[in-house]
């Protein structure tokens, strides 16, 4: 039977998903798989995710729980695998599309690694759902946006249909699905919506991290079922994204006009801090103002600082918990990241443990961070994420700094060098399991394994699928 498409956008997205990649796009793809790849190996070793991943009552099969030796059905490997991917805050993403990536791989990857799929045919496939779901998410962000107006506990957490929708075209791209069964998989996945009525972010429950899992399992599922006749439905394309076109100022279907013209996967970003993306602006702009300034050569003396005011774009505000009390919490924590960064010299892993969180030099510090709106820097968001940030000093010195966008930002992105090394660290966090005492155990003999699995990132698209995991185990 031939595919009927409800809507011209539904037919320009299935004209996209069969339309070949180019090779500038697929780096960007390769790019991004390798940096989700990257997180969820780290995020293995997180609070909750490892519990789960230990000792999930899942079925076997042939899809690997990054970071270990385990291997079980695609939808748990896939849930598990997001879960992880976001649960140190290293993941990449887009300033108007989100975390696109991590559902998209994590999903993905299980059913390509169950299936032998060749890294090419996978990173195209997560480049081309990559695509769809930037533009998906603009569209699902201006609704959620109307809806918390009305019910303000209603679609919290940024983990619902765009993230559904992208583990699943994944999948289904690396199944070989026609275009009836593919057009059926979108279908089915763009009527799903994995949410949360509330998002913990401030209290940190690793609870939290699985809305993304859950996400991806869905996902995965919808490819599934599509696959095996199961038919999605031509009524939801229109009664659920028709009233977008009046929601974006551009409307809605002529986001998909651009696709196979316009990468969005090209603007995707990077952190060099395991932190939300909404404190790295401050971040940075503390960076500018302090650093240099100790003896050391990196950030002022704590016990110099009076007070620190923050003025950046609304969302960012919300990061204003000073006193977290979680991995999580300390990760969505402006106030704590700023602290952490004068006190220790750096933002990373090690800055995230319950030592660490307990610390009361910084959170006293913390305790100082004021965050206030500013109406320039919501104008230019989403675009551009920015902040300016005041340190008063206690001998009355005053000093500042400013960012319009933080680094990592594909206009500011990571040198390559500094790049590696980060992924260095989070592969070494996940593959010893986290603690530094099998870190330092394990140091000699997890050189060399460290190195296979950092170029095993680097050849995600040359490479077996089940190669690159393989190098990603313990």
């Amino acid at each position: 039977m031939a595919t009927r498409h409800t809507r011209e956008w539904e037919r320009a997205v299935a004209e996209f998903l069969a339309s070949p990649v180019d090779d500038e796009a697929r780096e960007h793809g390769r790019a991004v798989v390798a940096d989700v790849l990257a997180a969820a190996v780290a995020g293995s070793a997180a609070p909750g995710v490892a519990g789960v991943a230990r000792a999930g009552a899942f079925a076997d099969g042939e899809a690997t729980i990054l970071g270990t030796d385990r291997q079980v059905a695609p939808p748990q490997a896939a849930m598990t695998n997001a879960a992880a991917a976001i649960a140190q805050e290293i993941e990449e993403g887009h300033n108007t599309g989100g975390h696109v990536g991590a559902g998209i791989v994590a999903g993905g990857l299980a059913v390509a690694e169950a299936n032998d799929v060749d890294g090419e045919t996978f990173v195209d496939a997560c480049t081309r759902a990559y695509e769809v779901c930037v533009r998906l998410e603009r569209a699902i962000f201006a609704m959620k946006a109307r809806m918390n107006d009305a019910i303000p506990w209603l679609v919290r957490n940024p983990h619902s249909t765009w993230t559904t929708v992208g583990p699943a075209v994944t999948s289904a791209l690396c199944l070989d699905a026609t275009a009836e069964e593919l057009a059926e998989t979108f279908r089915i996945a763009a009527n799903l919506a994995v949410v949360s009525m509330h998002d913990p972010y401030a209290e940190g429950a690793p609870a939290r991290n699985f809305t993304a899992g859950f996400s991806a399992q869905a996902g995965v599922t919808a490819a599934l079922t599509a696959l095996a006749g199961l038919e999605g439905s031509h009524a939801a394309i229109e009664a659920v994204y028709d009233p977008f076109e009046d929601l974006l100022p551009d409307g809605f279907a002529g986001q998909f006009e651009t696709l196979g013209a316009e990468w969005a996967i090209a603007e995707h970003y990077v952190k060099p801090y395991p932190s939300c993306r909404y404190t790295h602006p401050p971040l940075d702009a503390l960076r500018e103002a302090v650093d240099g300034r100790s003896a050391e050569g990196g950030a002022a003396d704590p016990g110099d600082i009076e007070s620190i005011v923050v003025r950046t774009f609304a969302n960012a505000t919300d990061m204003s918990n000073a006193e977290p009390e979680t991995m999580t919490a300390g990760k969505f924590s402006a106030p704590y990241v700023l602290a952490t960064y004068l006190c220790r010299g750096s933002v990373d892993l090690d800055g995230f443990t319950d030592e660490a969180l307990a610390d009361e030099t910084v959170r006293s510090v913390a305790a100082r961070v004021e965050l206030r709106e500013d109406d320039g820097y919501e104008a230019a968001f989403p675009e551009s994420w920015g902040a300016s940030v005041t340190v008063e000093l206690r001998d009355g010195t005053t000093l500042t700094g400013a960012r319009d966008y933080p680094r990592g930002d594909y206009r500011d992105p990571m040198p390559d060098a500094e790049y590696r090394e980060r992924n260095r660290a989070l592969l070494v966090h996940g593959l010893s399991g986290g603690s530094d005492d099998d870190r330092a155990e394990g140091k000699n003999v997890a050189d060399a394994r460290i190195e296979e699995a950092l170029d095993a990132l680097d050849a995600a698209a040359e490479r077996p699928v089940r190669e690159t995991v393989a190098a990603l185990r313990p």
